[in-house]
């Protein structure tokens, strides 16, 4: 088995065919693992991702694991480090994972993890990880335990009353009526009700997002979202990931990757709702939603919901996720738990292995020494200097 580490654009692209197969060979890929999604991300983080790939002495792709490169403050250890993270999931994807060839998932996991343990970091994020979890445990545990420590996270939220690591799905029927025939009486005859609603009322309608309409629908749906998150998460935040989706969002429509539906309620939008669309898989993965709290006399995001689900049905997937959450409504709607896992690995005393930063980081350290600079942190300014002197002689801000 060969193993390479990929950090180029091109060299993704060249892949893009074994990428694929190995897609398509792994039961439990997904689309935030799929070569489109991927690589519309590395893309706008070039220099950062790693993407490390497992190759058969018969060149064949046998396995793949999406990194991205990092460079934070560590306050405990008052000093830069870096991170490698889940490259999908800084970009927004709800799950991530290890493409592997099933039949030797586990000598593959292993040797991945002997590729990265030469890398430079203080820690590897493993978080929201959908795959079996003996590949995660193969992986972690071929680490040297002298030198990492290993941890699970936990992900509640809602003042725990919502596990993130649990993810509702539906297996989806033939037809709406045999979805509807599972349901209990009362959540079948609420759907049928709002349906019903939906395509009798002339005030009421669903669009679906258009090339021409694309960014108009993405702000709406951004819009829509924040107004229902600004109080909760703040508005820095808040404005910052309804920017980010947006992003992400625009190329999964430009991919032909997003179902983007909007609600209207005489010309005004009240609900939108974007899913994922797996067509390898035949599976529908909800993604984000938003709704004008406002209107209190009709159950817009559950209306949205009941349509998704029967677009899904009429155009033959097989699936409809619910990711994330095990919300109560996503049992209402026949929901079935599934669970994910959360890992990550760091180093006893906290800084990179190798006690000196990746030498790819430089253009993130000028950036952070800067901005230390500017917010009056001489001393961890010079500390990351200092650091920088290390790996980059010739280091200088001027």
């Amino acid at each position: 088995m060969r193993i390479e580490t990929i950090d180029s654009i091109e060299r993704l692209f060249e892949i893009e065919l074994d990428w694929d197969e190995l897609y398509q060979a792994d039961p439990y890929s997904h689309i935030y693992l799929s070569s489109d999604f991927l690589c519309s991300v590395a893309i706008r983080v070039a220099g950062k991702f790693r993407v490390v790939v497992a190759w058969s002495d018969e060149g064949r792709c046998v396995g793949l694991l999406p990194l991205m490169l990092m460079t934070r403050w560590s306050k405990s250890g008052r000093c830069l480090i870096n991170v490698l993270d889940m490259l999908g999931h800084v970009f927004d994807a709800d799950y991530t994972g290890i493409l592997c060839d099933p039949d030797v998932e586990a000598e593959v996991c292993v040797a991945l993890a002997a590729e990265v343990s030469k890398m430079d970091f203080a820690r590897i994020v493993l978080n929201y990880f959908s795959a079996p979890k003996c590949r995660l445990d193969a992986f972690t545990s071929a680490f040297d335990p002298t030198l990492f420590d290993c941890k699970g996270n936990t992900h509640l939220i809602n003042d725990g009353q919502t596990n993130n690591l649990i993810c509702p799905y539906i297996d989806l029927p033939d037809s709406f009526d045999a979805y509807l025939a599972s349901l209990s009486s009362n959540s079948r005859q609420k759907l049928r009700r709002l349906l019903r609603q939906l395509d009798t009322d002339p005030e009421l309608q669903v669009k679906k997002s258009r090339p021409e309409t694309y960014t108009q629908d993405v702000t709406v749906l951004s819009k829509l979202w924040y107004l229902r998150h600004a109080e909760q998460k703040g508005h820095k935040r808040a404005t910052h990931l309804a920017d980010l989706f947006k992003d992400v969002i625009m190329l999964g429509l430009a991919n032909g990757m997003v179902y983007l539906a909007i609600l209207y309620r005489g010309g005004k939008p009240i609900a939108a709702q974007a899913n994922y669309l797996d067509k390898v898989r035949g599976e529908v993965l909800f993604h984000v939603g938003g709704r004008d709290d406002a209107v209190k006399d009709l159950s817009s995001g559950l209306m949205l919901q009941a349509h998704c689900i029967r677009w899904a049905i009429a155009n033959g997937f097989k699936r409809f996720d619910f990711t994330i959450g095990n919300e109560p409504y996503k049992y209402s709607l026949g929901g079935v738990d599934r669970e994910i896992f959360s890992r990550e690995l760091h180093t006893g005393n906290g800084a990179n292995i190798t006690g000196i930063l990746d030498g790819r980081c430089r253009k993130d350290v000028e950036q952070l020494i800067k901005r230390y600079r500017d917010k009056e942190r001489p001393d961890d300014a010079q500390i990351a200097f200092e650091q920088a002197l290390q790996v980059w002689p010739d280091f200088s801000l001027e």
